[in-house]
């Protein structure tokens, strides 16, 4: 499991290493194009292509802020995290839009000028790396916090027929327990689990190892709760077997 972790964590390195060479990639060939027109090193470079590419990677990630947002909205908040979660979207998408805005009317004289605003969309935000997941944590967590109360209700009314059927009775126990051990994996609503509440304070970092760390144990969480509810619906499913239902 560490060695998966650690591989993941090198993985995403490499990979938010290439995104930004490959939007900011083109700042040294405009510099040189630039160069060859004769255009003094204190005037303003155009940077066209780089600065195009710096725009859709703030289009893409505006977008995908968005739909993260629109995902929230849809769901209820039996953790009352969701509003937390939509402002910081909100706040990054602001921000990214304030940057590319920036960075399109900016006045720059050197690629290296310009590489260093553009670096904030990547180090600034970290929307892949960080937002994307923390959403769908939290989304996850909706989910299995309306499957949990479903199953409640479920096994109250499953308590008023057992009566004396002793494998009832011990299939419903079944249930009960596994109800237990998913709420000891998230919490009970609306208090979530230490693992869940410190997901959603994780911020942007310069170095992602520990949010990478932390989003890795309320994955494994969230994982073990599902299991647990399965498992309790299973165990629901056998007591109305056992009542010949």
């Amino acid at each position: 499991m560490t060695d998966r972790s650690g591989a993941a964590h090198r993985i995403r390195i490499g990979i938010g290493a290439a995104l930004a060479a490959a939007v900011l990639g083109t700042c040294t060939v405009a510099a040189a194009s630039d160069a060859t027109a004769g255009t003094a090193p204190s005037q303003c470079r155009p940077f066209i292509l780089a600065k195009a590419r710096v725009h859709d990677a703030a289009q893409r990630r505006e977008t995908t802020l968005g739909l993260l947002v629109s995902t929230l909205q849809a769901r209820q908040d039996p953790w009352s995290l969701n509003a937390g979660q939509i402002a910081a979207l909100g706040t990054a998408t602001a921000g990214i839009s304030a940057l590319d805005a920036r960075v399109q009317s900016g006045c720059y004289s050197t690629s290296a000028a310009l590489r260093t605003d553009a670096m904030s969309l990547f180090t600034t935000y970290r929307v892949y790396w960080l937002r994307v997941p923390q959403t769908h944590a939290v989304e996850a967590a909706d989910r299995l916090a309306e499957a949990r109360s479903r199953l409640r209700s479920v096994a109250s009314k499953l308590a008023a027929h057992v009566g004396t059927n002793a494998k009832a009775q011990a299939a419903l126990a079944a249930m009960n327990q596994a109800l237990a051990a998913a709420d000891a994996k998230l919490g009970t609503a609306p208090i979530p689990a230490s693992a869940l509440a410190s997901v959603v304070a994780l911020a942007p970092a310069a170095d992602m190892t520990a949010d990478v760390a932390a989003m890795e144990t309320t994955r494994a969480v969230l994982y073990s709760a599902r299991s647990s509810l399965a498992q309790a619906r299973t165990d629901g499913l056998t007591v109305i077997d056992d009542l010949g239902g």
